[in-house]
């Protein structure tokens, strides 16, 4: 019956034996064989890329997904990322440093979770974060401040402080110096030095302290962030009003930024609800900034060149003086000693979020202010990623529930900031939509195994070939003699 069917259909025998023995020979030309075919994963669906149809690292044909901006409550399933912004890098530093911005704010989670950071291959870049925050050292501490040395030259009077710590070892910090002033009418502008051994001194702000004489002062000047002085000094102007001074207090008023470089300012639209004593002022922070500092550009409606009011701020409607202030609880602006004081900036403990936020002014009778403009400072956070040449890198974010991202780069924060990182730059905001390659595939294609075990698949897919090209030769010869 064998010979029968090879002698019926030669052809088709040959055929069938020719396909057989290619297939072993297409298999054998494989690296790896039918085992690393095996391993091959399946294609997994092409990341979407930021602009227009083009290539990804790995070669592959990809097209963005471009659309209007969703709204906020419109996202997709929490594995997509809805924005992004191209990260310029700075040339020649391998760690960078990237602030953020209103934009990302504005749409991404309240505890910035869902923020990322991706290479060309759409991987995600490890970073770490970093708010500029001292961090709580128990709310409201208090020093006193122990008057050591009071001196008078012809033009000012300084006084030097020390700081009177709870126990002789600790480590004392604050951001906020308080004095009580005398009950006549002055207005001084004083300098504010700090120093560790009551020898060096260093320039820290300038402030004012100033009385009516009429229960409108102001005896707090708040300093940029907190430090860790041993000692302070004040340089005040002598005037006819001499200044006396004769101990203080500072005050640790808890997570605190340091530094201006984490500081913002903005313009927010706003609107005044008058009311027979009070105005409510909401602001419209849609941006949801990190509000800490608002300075209301403000004038008195009857003409008047000074006012005093009386304010408390709301996170939100309805909620009541629920924002500590540490500022003086009071908008002044007055004319003391021939000199114009335009005290209108608050400045709060900790930063808020709401989007409408409000400050409820008490007019007491008085007509209400004429409020032209309200500037509002906000902090920022700076994220820290390395540079591994596999830019250009973006950020993406608004994607809801994700879980917050788990780097090793933070156990390195340290040594990264000893070698100062470069200040990446952010680009315009698109509504592109990302999502993350498959788990496994890492955004680009399976490289080859290369290794001796690779060598040994090799030798023997040669010696495969070989027997594969012997057995064609034999059953050729087989078929011509039949």
């Amino acid at each position: 019956m064998r010979k029968k069917k090879i002698e019926g259909k030669p052809a088709a025998a040959k055929k069938k034996l020719g396909a057989a023995l290619g297939a072993a020979v297409l298999l054998a030309a494989v690296p790896g064989g039918a085992d690393a075919r095996a391993e091959q994963p399946a294609p997994a669906a092409a990341p979407a890329v930021f602009g227009a149809a083009g290539e990804t690292a790995a070669g592959r044909q990809t097209a963005a997904v471009f659309e209007a901006r969703p709204a906020e409550d419109d996202y997709a399933d929490s594995g997509t990322w809805n924005f992004a912004k191209e990260i310029q890098a700075a040339p020649g530093s391998q760690y960078q440093a990237l602030f953020l911005d209103a934009d990302v704010y504005a749409r991404a989670e309240e505890n910035l979770n869902d923020v990322r950071i991706v290479d060309s291959a759409g991987r995600f870049v490890p970073y770490y974060a970093d708010s500029g925050e001292e961090g709580e050292r128990g709310l409201d501490r208090q020093y006193p401040l122990e008057l050591v040395d009071r001196a008078k030259s012809k033009s000012a009077t300084r006084f030097d402080f020390r700081v009177v710590p709870a126990s002789g070892s600790e480590d004392v910090r604050g951001s906020r110096l308080t004095f009580p002033l005398s009950q006549s009418s002055f207005l001084k502008k004083v300098r504010v030095q700090g120093s560790y051994d009551g020898q060096l001194w260093e320039d820290l702000t300038e402030g004012e302290l100033y009385s009516t004489g009429e229960g409108i002062f102001r005896n707090v000047i708040e300093l940029e962030e907190p430090v860790k002085y041993g000692y302070y000094r004040l340089i005040a102007p002598n005037g006819e009003e001499p200044l006396a001074l004769t101990e203080g207090t500072l005050t640790d008023v808890g997570a605190a930024v340091s530094g201006e470089r984490f500081r913002r300012t903005a313009e927010l639209p706003f609107n005044v609800q008058p009311s027979a004593r009070m105005s409510e002022v909401v602001l419209y922070n849609a941006d949801k900034l990190r509000i800490d500092r608002i300075r209301l550009n403000a004038s008195a409606s009857d003409g008047s060149s000074s006012f005093s009011r009386l304010f408390y701020v709301n996170r939100a409607k309805g909620t009541g003086a629920n924002t500590r202030v540490l500022s003086p609880t009071r908008l002044n602006r007055l004319e003391l000693d021939g000199e114009s004081v335009d005290d209108t900036e608050i400045r709060l403990a900790e930063p808020i979020r709401n989007e409408k936020p409000m400050i409820v002014i008490d007019n007491a009778g008085n007509l209400p202010l004429n409020i032209e403009s309200i500037e509002v400072g906000y902090r920022v956070d700076r994220l820290v990623f390395e540079d591994t040449g596999a830019g250009p890198y973006r950020l993406v974010y608004g994607a809801e529930r994700q879980p917050p991202p788990q780097y090793d780069l933070a156990a390195f924060r340290t040594e990264i900031e000893r070698s100062k990182p470069a200040e990446a730059a952010l680009g315009p905001e698109n509504a592109a939509r990302f999502v993350p390659p498959a788990p496994g595939t890492d955004g680009a294609d399976p490289a080859p195994k290369i290794g001796a075990g690779a060598s040994l698949q090799i030798l023997f897919n040669v010696v495969l070939v070989g027997v594969a090209l012997l057995l064609i030769v034999l059953v050729s010869r087989k078929l011509r003699k039949k």
